[in-house]
């Protein structure tokens, strides 16, 4: 199932595991993450942020937090750490 993460959904699991952004209580701001996404991803030639955050909603890896300001985070912590294993972001635990 990871292998069909593109380079902007794993840069924004990166981002949500780094900040250990992995329950409803510890949620990664929207607009923090547009200004990260919008720096690194710049072109028409790469996913929208929107697209990205729908697949990896719909995919299950995370969760939006309705708040005066979306938040996201981590709802699958062991899928979102094997696929950013797979992909190199993080080492394994051996």
């Amino acid at each position: 199932m990871s292998d069909e993460l593109s380079e902007e959904m794993l840069f924004i699991l990166n981002i949500f595991y780094k900040n250990r952004n992995l329950s409803s209580d510890k949620g990664y701001h929207s607009q923090k993450l547009k200004n990260l996404y919008g720096k690194k991803f710049p072109g028409r030639e790469y996913l929208t942020l929107k697209d990205a955050i729908k697949k990896l909603h719909n995919e299950g890896y995370i969760t939006t937090i309705k708040k005066k300001e979306v938040k996201y985070y981590i709802s699958n912590i062991p899928m979102a750490v094997l696929a950013l294993q797979e992909h190199g972001f993080i080492k394994g635990f051996h």
